[in-house]
């Protein structure tokens, strides 16, 4: 989620808004580096917060985000997606992230959508087999642009993609990550080899 977000009003003038992106990390990367030049976002704003029932027997177009500031004991505690309110954004307007969703926060987020898009339920572990070796793949690219903190989070970025997509004997780790048994092995060959790139 972002906050002071400057987006077009009713009246044309612009406004600081909070946002949540609806889209999945491939399709924001052109090439899986560098941001598409406009990302879909739903607006957020105060909202009290909803009952369980609310939740499941109407309010489709909201994505409650309750407790969302714990922080603050006001109004903006509790706040939700509005998917009536999307607008397309120049990534370089999201600056200022307040909060991540969890994995599953975000396959919820995704069956809202999606049902409020379609009618259509998607059970909320399909997204997660569907995702987590993407998710998992911006972890791991994550903790390499860490430990590369000197060099262009770019060139960081693109060096991680390069030996996740290094052929390993007909076969890369990318290709690996859908299998979730094999995580942590990547995940330990990654570390050995930002330590030997550290001890060079």
């Amino acid at each position: 989620m972002f906050t002071g977000v400057q987006l077009p009003g009713s009246t044309g003038k612009t406004k600081a808004r909070s946002v949540v992106i609806l889209q999945h990390p491939c399709s924001m990367r052109t090439n899986g580096v560098d941001l598409a030049w406009q990302v879909l976002a739903a607006e957020v704003t105060n909202r009290k917060e909803l009952e369980e029932r609310s939740w499941v027997g109407g309010n489709f177009n909201l994505m409650p985000l309750p407790d969302i500031r714990p922080d603050v004991t006001s109004q903006s505690q509790h706040q939700a997606a509005n998917f009536d309110n999307l607008y397309t954004i120049a990534p370089t307007l999201l600056t200022s992230r307040i909060a991540s969703l969890s994995p599953y926060g975000v396959n919820l987020l995704l069956q809202r959508w999606v049902h409020y898009s379609s009618r259509v339920v998607v059970p909320t572990h399909t997204f997660h087999e569907q995702t987590t070796a993407f998710y998992e793949e911006a972890d791991l690219i994550e903790e390499w642009c860490d430990e590369a903190s000197g060099d262009d989070p770019r060139v960081a970025t693109q060096a991680c993609l390069d030996w996740l997509r290094a052929d390993r004997d007909g076969s890369t780790y990318q290709e690996l990550l859908k299998n979730p048994q094999s995580h942590s092995m990547i995940r330990r060959a990654m570390r050995q080899v930002l330590r030997e790139r550290n001890r060079a």
